[in-house]
């Protein structure tokens, strides 16, 4: 927001807008949102839609729950090697900013870390909570009975 600020009065009062302001507010979203999403699926937080969830037994919920953990963490996986081999080819190829120059295959190197560590955290935490919610529903089943 600062260099947005800065950006703006620069732009319209003094007639000089600050010079690369657009790449720092690039990578600062990039940076937000990829140092963000580890601390998400720490804490459970993604945006979920749960209409079905009355209608299905906690054992189907538990298996949904395990399969969607597996694949989200594949697919991240997935996309932080991708993500690599981009930023090892900006890197080869001396890619820069247009204004300030910064290489841009650090920052996908980082982002490509934070979809590792984020893959990691998913299905390490899937399977914890999958057998928390197994634990939870044996000991409510042998409660009722």
């Amino acid at each position: 927001m600062l260099i947005t600020c800065i950006d703006v009065v620069g732009r319209y009062v003094f007639n000089s807008p600050f010079t690369g302001s657009t790449e720092l507010t690039e990578m600062a979203v990039g940076i937000v949102i990829f140092s963000i999403l580890p601390i998400i699926s720490w804490r459970n937080d993604h945006v979920v839609v749960d209409l079905l969830d009355q209608f299905v037994s906690p054992r189907v919920h538990m298996i949904r729950n395990m399969i969607l953990n597996i694949l989200i963490s594949i697919a991240l996986t997935f996309v932080g090697y991708r993500i690599m081999v981009l930023g090892e080819r900006s890197l080869s190829y001396e890619e820069v900013t247009e204004y300030l120059e910064i290489p841009t295959g650090w920052m996908m190197y980082f982002i490509g870390i934070a979809c590792w560590i984020t893959a990691v955290m998913v299905i390490t935490l899937g399977i914890y909570r999958s057998y928390r919610e197994y634990r939870l529903t044996i000991v409510s089943i042998s409660q009722a009975d």
